[in-house]
């Protein structure tokens, strides 16, 4: 049987189930005995309707993969979800594996935050390169050279091109650090934002689902951040502070989102 015409009747077999919870024993009691016939009729097991409930939905992987991994795992807690992490070999996609409307949830939300974060890093990374770099590392050899009243080749002139250039990768890196610093403090306080949202965690028919689709999996594991600004780490905590999940209207799950 084609997967579509075996989706097909599984959607029926659902909806008959669903019926079977009716307050109208008769009505419960007729669906209940349609939602066996069509079982019996194609040999489907108790088990593959369950497993007929979980679903996937995919994200693109973007360069910051084990950054972006983080959030994705924190979002798919907090959805009921599981997430897998596919090789970049395999086109490097986070996939959110869950039970009704979730999946779709969690790669909505992860796909806000994570552009929220790569904004706020970016803005948080020129504001510190503009702190850290002096204008004045960009002159010229000519410039500095008239300045000192030397010959361009003079070896105090190269000396201050050298030492600019010098400070100029100082400050970049600086720069860098304390972005990294502070991608690390935001993480860390959206995850107790989405800690404090979280409902259930996924239930077993998604590690069932799981299990079969892919078999054994390896954990995927992060690299650890050390080295870090104490500056950055609370701009970070500051900014994320301000991110925050709200459960949305009834009947508009994709309206369960985030944001100030």
């Amino acid at each position: 049987m084609e997967n579509v015409d075996m989706n097909r009747i599984l959607d029926k077999i659902k909806k008959c189930l669903a019926l079977a919870a009716s307050d109208n024993p008769g009505e419960a009691e007729a669906a209940l005995r349609q939602a066996k016939k069509l079982m019996d009729k194609h040999g489907i097991t108790e088990a593959q309707v369950k497993l007929a409930e979980v679903k996937s939905m995919e994200s693109k992987a973007p360069p910051a993969r084990d950054r972006a991994a983080r959030l994705a795992n924190m979002i798919a807690l907090a959805f009921a979800c599981r997430l897998i992490l596919h090789h970049p070999s395999r086109g490097g996609a986070f996939e959110f594996i869950g039970k009704g409307h979730y999946p779709e949830l969690a790669q909505y939300t992860y796909a806000v935050l994570w552009k929220r974060l790569e904004v706020e890093s970016d803005a948080f990374h020129e504001q510190m390169l503009c702190s850290l770099l002096d204008p004045d590392w960009d002159a010229s050899g000519a410039t500095i050279a008239a300045r000192l009243g030397r010959d361009i080749y003079d070896g105090e002139v190269q000396y201050t091109l050298r030492r600019a250039k010098a400070l100029k990768k100082e400050a970049k890196e600086d720069a860098r650090k304390a972005t990294t610093s502070f991608c690390e403090g935001w993480l860390y306080r959206v995850n107790e934002t989405v800690r404090n949202f979280a409902g259930h965690e996924p239930d077993q028919d998604i590690q069932e689902w799981i299990d079969v689709k892919f078999g054994k999996l390896k954990t995927h594991k992060h690299r650890q951040n050390r080295d870090l600004d104490a500056d950055g780490v609370q701009a970070g905590i500051d900014a994320g502070s301000r991110v925050s999940l709200h459960h949305g209207v009834k009947g508009d799950p994709v309206a369960q989102h985030l944001l100030n």
